[in-house]
């Protein structure tokens, strides 16, 4: 790609960043099913041992009455690694829409720091390649087998969602990973991002990063889904990263996102790639994974009262 080329994209995602940003504050609240905070039976806790990295804690909940059929949602923890909160925020989400919400515990002892965990641990601390069955995101497709048997399932195909440092492990994931059973990723409110952009360096561009330009044609063309609390917008979080490189993505989370997904389509647009990433909104929530969960669960498992009322 030319520095011309570039300029060009940087313009026009720039101008779709400031429209897509407006609109995002003019989001109406919508319509998710009501969540009763009612009596959890306790998570399942497991180790899973079954790759070549290191045993990962699995925290799991399956409502009770699914069948051998039912959809698998991994739940990607934040940068707390708190595998065990992230799921309980998720337990009375699943038995409403009724899915299996898995939650792997990546913890900082395993895999310390975000190059581990946010980064996929593709390279290793001197920025050497490690090899690919290393990997953090390599772990996610032999779990899902093994965890299909564990619980004797037919189910084929599974959906992952990252929240906050999550959020960054979902989107590179769907970018360096996706497997063939993979059906669709959900990133919500991640503090920054890999931008899908051939001549920025790794890790804000795919420069150096694995899988170069042909990742960036399959990676445009994969279900990802932005999803964003229209709230997400404090410029001094706790946890925001705000170096330069990382503040020129945006003030907060929300404008970020808005970034990364407009760059995404600017890129697409220049180079007659074809682009299936979609962004979604979560109106009134800020950084609360919480608060993401029904919106994200309504946009996978969509409920049948839910589907006929908006089509009326």
């Amino acid at each position: 790609m030319t520095s011309a080329s570039r300029r060009a994209i940087l313009t026009l995602s720039s101008g779709a960043l400031i429209a897509a940003t407006a609109k995002a504050s003019e989001v109406q609240p919508e319509q998710t099913a009501a969540v009763a905070p009612t009596l959890q039976k306790p998570p399942v806790k497991r180790t899973f041992v079954e790759w070549a990295g290191p045993p990962i804690p699995v925290w799991s909940h399956r409502p009770e009455g699914l069948g051998s059929d039912a959809p698998v949602l991994f739940i990607m923890h934040g940068v707390g690694r708190d595998a065990d909160r992230y799921l309980s925020e998720w337990q009375a989400v699943a038995d409403t829409y009724r899915f299996i919400a898995i939650c792997p515990e990546f913890s900082q002892a395993s895999f310390p720091g975000a190059l581990n965990y946010n980064l996929g641990g593709d390279l290793d601390r001197d920025g050497k390649p490690r090899p690919r069955q290393l990997w953090s995101y390599s772990s996610i497709g032999p779990l899902f087998d093994w965890f299909v048997a564990q619980e004797r399932l037919t189910t084929k195909t599974f959906d992952l969602f990252g929240h906050s440092a999550g959020g960054q492990f979902a989107h590179r994931f769907s970018a360096f990973a996706s497997p063939p059973n993979l059906r669709r990723v959900i990133a919500a409110n991640a503090g920054w991002y890999t931008l899908p952009d051939p001549d920025g360096a790794w890790p804000f561009g795919l420069k150096g990063a694995p899988g170069g330009e042909e990742t960036l044609k399959t990676w445009l063309a994969s279900d990802l889904t932005l999803l964003l609390g229209t709230m997400d917008t404090d410029p001094n979080h706790r946890s925001l990263n705000n170096d330069p490189p990382h503040k020129s993505q945006g003030a907060h989370r929300l404008a970020r996102g808005v970034n990364f997904y407009s760059t995404g389509r600017a890129v697409a647009a220049k180079m007659g790639l074809p682009f299936r990433w979609t962004i979604d909104y979560a109106p009134g929530i800020d950084h609360n994974n919480g608060g993401m969960a029904s919106f994200a669960a309504k946009r996978l498992f969509p409920l049948p009262d839910l589907v006929n009322a908006a089509g009326r």
